[in-house]
């Protein structure tokens, strides 16, 4: 185990007899083992054989098959006879079998339990491995009978009736249907066609004659009792796919020499060979003009010969343009003259295709404005550090609870007629239960903090009406920034959210922005506001409600925001102004009052707005304090004033007039106190 030679370890490696002292252990040990995958219209190349003739082609090489000669003493007239009968022709066109008399049970040789092995496949004794490496040799599955079981000394392939059972190698009862396929001797079954064998038929120590099966089984027929029985083997896999009933009787006779070699058996010279059908090798037509205006090539008649030869496909040639092309029967994958111009591109090489440009026309349909202005403000969101986030339009009722208390009713839900579950039966009314959704599982997996958004649509219902919008949501949760040891780490507030919207909203030149205070009950009652351009409600922001947090089981606070990008796509400026830098200093003053904590500071912004005059070009907050000396629901706000005059220098003397009435009429209109 420990030299990677086998999974045996119980004791050390006892060599055979004819292996000679000083003999090079990697000869025998060392083999090169290739993990090839295939398609499952890759039937073919299931196999040895299959593969080498792969290689082949596309090289150019010649391979050569093994020999199947059976020994002239080993096999004679045998005085084991078996009969067989098909009774569903349909299921099985093909069964043979043949007889194999006085074999020696035992191990199969160190060079075949070692491929078998490095092939995924654990020996058993010589007869089962026999079958099993004929299997990967050739491609065909085989089964061994112990003769000697079987009742009669017949074969019966028949279909099951209905609630038959029968013990298969697995030690498992099966319960089979009318329509499975059986190998029954005269009383009972003993095999399911194709898929596996059963116990009572087991080749074991004792086992003295041999009955091996060789058929050829409806790819259809196994595909369905394999899956209905749930029992998947390296014989259903390859019956599925389609084996070659033209290479039954050459793979049954490679086992027959094998078990004269190995296990000393004695081959009846009679073979049963019951065939309701005679397989013929298809013959598909292939346009040469078609080949080229396919594959973009400019391939002669004696290129794709030379390809059809390496693949071993018989052709005519008329001439002119038409090649009928005779397709051997191990390969099921091919069927019309498509199939054969892809082998012609796959031999000849893709890489030797030449690449032309591609002839291009876009459409002279211009995209619709609001997808052209979604895209802007994913762009916008992407670059204030957010990243996009996808989550599904349908929802479930656990999902749609996370709305519940919000303003939408459950009328106003639509639901889905014919849902695949009922976890995808709501069509979703906001974009939070599936970003909630995102936090919640990125949390599971320890990931605490979460910078995203998504541009999507909601469904809701109006009366009578349906109607479907289009949405950006943004969810923050977490830390601001990504640890580093310069700078202390900080969970992410409510003014991060409130930040990257006036972001968003000045860069897709959306005026007028304001925040006001509502009653929503999905967001904390202090940390929460609504969005406003001018008079009209464009979205809402806020911390998600405590309550809900509990109730999905997460213990950090979560930050949401969503806008309706329909009322924002009408509200946008459709041209920008440029104005020219001042050419005048400015003078700035401060003012620092007490301001309870049930004034908005926004309203008092708006007053001292609404006061000025254009001397005052801007205003804004510079400084937040509060302590326990102001007292529990008072804080002190500093504002900055800056005064600029655009024709001349601004006089001392007009800012302090300008300046002390604004602050005269703001402090009576709130009985503000100015701290000294």
């Amino acid at each position: 185990k420990e030299l990677g030679i086998s999974e045996d370890d119980s004791g050390i490696i006892e060599f055979e007899e004819h292996i000679c002292e000083g003999a090079d252990v990697s000869e025998m040990y060392a083999d090169t083992v290739f993990d090839i995958a295939l398609t499952p219209n890759l039937a073919h190349c299931a196999s040895v054989i299959g593969v080498v003739r792969e290689l082949s082609a596309v090289t150019g090489i010649p391979y050569r098959l093994p020999q199947v000669v059976l020994s002239d003493e080993a096999t004679s007239a045998s005085e084991h006879s078996i009969r067989v009968t098909i009774q569903d022709n349909e299921k099985c066109p093909r069964y043979a079998c043949r007889v194999v008399s006085d074999v020696t049970i035992g191990s199969s040789p160190d060079w075949m339990q070692k491929r078998l092995t490095a092939s995924g496949i654990r020996p058993v004794n010589n007869v089962v491995d026999i079958t099993n490496y004929v299997l990967l040799e050739l491609g065909h599955p085989l089964h061994a009978f112990d003769y000697d079981t079987l009742n009669g000394h017949r074969i019966d392939v028949r279909t099951a009736h209905k609630g038959e059972e029968m013990i298969t190698l697995d030690n498992k009862k099966r319960v089979l249907r009318e329509e499975d396929l059986l190998i029954c001797d005269a009383e009972k079954p003993i095999a399911i066609a194709g898929v596996m064998g059963g116990m009572s038929t087991e080749v074991s120590d004792s086992t003295q004659n041999l009955l091996i099966e060789s058929a050829y089984f409806s790819p259809t027929s196994v595909r369905k009792t394999s899956k209905h029985l749930g029992l998947h083997t390296d014989a259903s896999r390859r019956f599925e796919r389609g084996a070659d009933p033209n290479q039954v009787i050459i793979s049954l006779d490679r086992v027959c020499m094998l078990l004269q070699q190995l296990a000393n058996g004695k081959v009846s010279a009679d073979v049963i060979d019951n065939k309701t059908q005679t397989f013929h090798q298809k013959q598909i037509p292939c346009r040469l003009t078609r080949t080229n205006t396919l594959l973009g090539t400019h391939l002669g008649v004696d290129e794709v010969e030379t390809i059809f030869q390496r693949l071993e496909f018989q052709y005519d040639w008329d001439g002119k343009d038409l090649f009928t092309v005779t397709v051997p029967t191990y390969r099921t994958d091919l069927g019309i003259e498509i199939d054969l111009i892809e082998e012609v591109a796959r031999i000849h090489g893709y890489e030797n295709i030449p690449k032309k440009i591609a002839r291009f026309q876009s459409s002279r349909l211009e995209d619709t404005p609001i997808f052209l202005f979604e895209r802007e403000v994913k762009e916008r969101l992407i670059s204030e550090g957010l990243q996009e986030l996808i989550t599904c339009d349908l929802i479930g009722p656990s999902q749609t609870e996370l709305m519940s208390g919000s303003s939408m009713s459950d009328e106003a839900i639509v639901k889905v007629l014919n849902p695949t579950s009922v976890e995808q039966s709501l069509l979703r009314p906001s974009l939070l239960p599936g970003l909630m959704q995102v936090v919640k599982t990125n949390c599971a997996r320890q990931n605490h903090s979460v910078s995203g958004f998504e541009v999507g649509r909601i469904h809701f219902r109006e009366g009578s009406r349906y109607k479907e919008q289009s949405m950006a949501g943004v969810i923050l949760t977490g830390k601001s920034s990504p640890h580093h040891w310069a700078t202390k780490e900080r969970e992410i507030d409510f003014y991060d959210l409130k930040g990257i919207l006036e972001n968003v909203f000045s860069g897709l030149q959306i005026p007028n922005i304001s925040f006001k205070k509502q009653e929503i009950e999905l967001l904390h009652p202090g940390r929460q506001a609504s969005i406003f351009v001018g008079d009209l409600e464009v979205g809402t922001l806020g911390e998600i409600h405590p309550t809900l947090l509990r109730r999905l089981d997460i213990s950090q606070r979560i930050y949401f925001a969503e806008c309706n990008l329909h009322d924002l796509f009408q509200l946008r400026k459709e041209r920008t102004t440029m104005q020219m830098l001042p050419k005048f200093p400015g003078s700035d003053r401060d003012w620092t009052l007490t301001l309870n904590t049930s004034i908005a500071v926004q309203d008092v912004l708006d007053s001292v707005r609404k006061h000025a005059t254009p001397l005052l070009e801007d205003v804004y907050v510079l400084d937040l304090f509060k302590n326990d000396k102001l007292g529990k629901n008072n804080q002190n706000i500093t504002l900055r004033f800056i005064y600029r005059d655009l024709e001349k220098t601004v006089a001392q003397e007009a800012v302090e007039s300008e300046h002390a009435r604004i602050l005269s009429k703001v402090s009576e209109q709130y009985g503000i106190s100015t701290p000294m």
